[in-house]
């Protein structure tokens, strides 16, 4: 009786419960997700793509949320992708919130990383001083 009651329970922490984005039918998404630079601390140059899908009424916007610039606004479904030149030496976060409001719908990031790791101070052990 007990592994009856616990099973639905687990099930839940597995599949967890559904997000505010998903209820209102709110997608974001941004390809690619990933801005490699070769060394580590540079400034890593990416063209990505932002899709979504909002519901027909109200105003929303793409927000940086790293600087809260406001990337693009639109007015209902009638914008549907946005295409941007990420330039940034970190991770960045990215959001769908409704204009003039806080709270996000919907979130995505790019992740920057890199090929090497930022070069030694001295390459060798010789020092002058």
């Amino acid at each position: 009786m007990k592994k009856l009651l616990i099973t639905p329970f687990f099930g839940l922490v597995f599949y967890g419960f559904p997000s505010h984005a998903q209820e209102q039918g709110v997608q974001l998404t941004v390809t690619p997700e990933q801005c490699v630079a070769l060394h580590k601390g540079q400034t890593c140059y990416q063209e990505v793509l932002f899709e979504w899908k909002t519901p027909k009424d109200g105003r929303f916007c793409l927000i940086n949320d790293g600087t809260r610039q406001q990337l693009v606004c639109w007015k209902g479904d009638y914008a549907e992708q946005y295409r941007y030149s990420f330039r940034g030496r970190k991770t960045t976060h990215f959001s769908l919130v409704p204009l003039g409001k806080e709270q996000p719908l919907a979130e995505v990031k790019v992740v920057v990383t890199w090929v090497y790791k930022a070069p030694k101070q001295s390459q060798s052990g010789w020092r002058l001083f």
